[in-house]
């Protein structure tokens, strides 16, 4: 899934995850990496806050999970990253959702089993990406 949607992903999409620890957020985004044309190397940046990986298109891999509720995504330098980039953001409960092209939740249902919601633009879902 998240190869299909790296494939498709365009200057200025910013993507929202959602989930508890464990749930395979940093997992997704390497597979959103990969399809955007950058290399398997993803780890969640949790204690740098911001990832950058170069691609067809460079995707901005943003972590709130050690920042406060109500974080302004301005003061991060997002408008900059969606620019000439996209962004992918983990823990983006806590921001204000005005910033999300999309969002995807992600929930542990058992040992190996996740839920997954998603609501993503057209050109993410099915779109031909151009």
């Amino acid at each position: 899934m998240g190869e299909r949607i790296g494939a498709r992903l365009r200057v200025g999409d910013c993507l929202g995850l959602r989930g508890e620890l464990g749930a395979g957020k940093t997992t997704l985004i390497q597979g959103i990496v990969l399809g955007a044309g950058g290399d398997s190397d993803v780890r969640s940046p949790t204690f740098l806050l911001h990832a950058v990986h170069p691609g067809r298109i460079t995707v901005h891999h943003l972590d709130l999970y050690r920042l406060p509720d109500g974080i302004d995504l301005a003061s991060l330098g997002l408008e900059e990253f969606l620019e000439t980039g996209a962004a992918v953001i983990e823990w983006s409960e806590r921001t204000q959702d005005q910033w999300f092209t999309g969002r995807i939740e992600m929930e542990v249902t058992g040992e190996t089993t996740r839920s997954i919601s998603v609501w993503l633009p057209w050109h993410l879902r099915q779109g031909d990406g151009g």
